[in-house]
This record gives C-alpha cells, structure tokens and sequence, in this order.
C-alpha cells in the first residue's frame, strides 16, 4: 500500500502542476495573435508592440513605437496595416512622414501604398534608421 502511495501521490502532483502552470510567454503570445487578428476590435497598443517587437530588429521597432504614439496612431489602425502590409512597411511608411490620416487614406483605398516611392523618401528623412539595414 505504501509503495502505491509512493508512486500516485507523486505523480498525481506532477499531473496538477502541468495543468495549471502558466503558459510560457511564446505561446501566450501566440493565443492573443491569433485571438486579435480574429477580433480586431479587441487589439490595444500591447499587442501592436508585442508584434513590432517580435517582427523587426530593436531599433525598428523602438522608432515605430515612437511615431505611433508621436502620430497617435490608434491600435486599431495600427493592427489593421500590420495585417494587410507587414511591420517593415509600417516603419517605412511612419519614416517617410506619413500619419494617422495618410495611413487611414491608404487603408481606406483612397490613396495607393508604393512601397519602392516611399523607401527612396523614408531614407532621405530618416538616413540614420536605413544605414542600420546596409
């Protein structure tokens, strides 16, 4: 009887601890995205930042950060050209000068997204964030 107790109690323990530990931040990550891009209502800055920080090299992502809130660009936009464009594109679009409401004209389709136009205007603005990619 004794060993019986030796092995369940043991092994019983184990059983709960692996039920109820917290997930590892990865995937929690992972849920919110998920979680998000279906329901984009639910996004806040934190999952902006969560996805900058994970897509883009730290510099990137700090000077994305920075315009979002110098532009007051909300979540939700923002959110909304992370998941058509790409966090790269966000950075050279934010780079090139553009704001709250040049992003909401292109997201809206009243103005075109030329990528290699803004590249060329992103690097003259802001020639010490593109030296860091060459």
């Amino acid at each position: 009887m004794d060993t019986v107790f030796a092995i369940a109690f043991p092994a019983a323990l184990l059983v709960a601890y692996l039920t109820t530990r917290p997930a590892p931040q990865s995937r929690e990550f992972a849920r919110r995205a998920r979680r998000v891009s279906r329901h984009p209502a639910l996004v806040n800055l934190g999952d902006v930042q969560a996805r900058l920080v994970a897509d883009l090299p730290a510099p990137y992502a700090a000077f994305a950060r920075e315009r979002i809130s110098f532009h007051r660009i909300g979540a939700q936009t923002a959110w909304a050209w992370l998941e058509r464009y790409d966090a790269q594109s966000l950075v050279v679009f934010l780079a090139a000068g553009h704001g709250h409401s040049a992003m909401l004209e292109v997201l809206g389709g009243a103005k075109g997204y030329d990528d290699a136009a803004l590249r060329v205007v992103a690097g003259r603005k802001e020639p010490a964030l593109f030296e860091l990619a060459a």
